[in-house]
């Protein structure tokens, strides 16, 4: 698959990578392209408050193929308790702590770096069976306590695919193009608008306004 073909593929689903239900959500459904889906399933995620989500698989290993047989979601120190819910055909861990990996510079070239935090929560989910074919997407069901502050933030994905075995990591905020960097990029961050209670549900032109501004940046 090109990387041109992997850009507009990209730029036809950007208004579902960003889970902002309620009053921001003006966006038609369109057509599933290759990322990770948040869903909040017509509740918002409210600051301090626990309610479920869907964070649901689409194909989509850029370099990899074959099914789906791993997946791996990481949840911020902003967040509280995480529990996945039962999928048949899969198992899950949820552990505490967060890795990053950057990429360093050094004499013999360019080598990863990675870093762990103290907080935060990744889920992993491993296929016990077959892979999950590469036309159906994966729905996991999650139990979050969300951050205690108000704000977008990003939840970074992994996905692991069979046949070659490869990894393709959906990490990369949406920001405006630039000189090399496309927009949207070709493996975007799935984004949660966290709430204020007053915000929950609203409709009105200020309750908008306010909700744009608040999620304007990933924390």
């Amino acid at each position: 698959m090109s990387r041109r073909h992997l850009i507009t593929r990209a730029a036809s689903v950007l208004g579902l990578v960003v889970a902002m239900t309620g009053p921001l959500l003006a966006l038609s459904p369109l057509p599933a392209g290759a990322h990770a889906i948040i869903d909040l399933q017509d509740s918002d995620a409210i600051e301090g408050r626990t309610s479920t989500m869907i964070l649901e698989i689409q194909h989509g290993c850029i370099t990899g193929g074959g099914g789906t047989v791993g997946v791996v979601a990481q949840f911020g120190t902003a967040f509280g308790e995480v529990t996945a819910g039962a999928v048949p055909g899969w198992t899950s861990v949820v552990a505490t702590g967060t890795t990053a990996t950057t990429a360093t510079t050094g004499a013999s070239g360019t080598t990863g770096t990675t870093t762990t935090t103290a907080g935060g929560r990744t889920v992993t989910w491993t296929a016990t069976g077959a892979a999950q074919p590469f036309s159906v997407p994966l729905l996991l069901p999650l139990s979050v306590h969300w951050p205690k502050r108000a704000g977008a933030y990003g939840i970074a994905v992994s996905q692991t695919c069979s046949n070659p075995t490869d990894e393709t990591v959906w990490s990369t905020p949406a920001l405006p193009a630039t000189a090399g960097v496309p927009s949207p990029p070709i493996t975007p961050l799935a984004t949660v608008c966290v709430l204020p209670a007053r915000l929950a549900g609203s409709s009105t032109p200020r309750a908008k306004r306010a909700i744009t501004q608040l999620c304007a940046t990933v924390r």
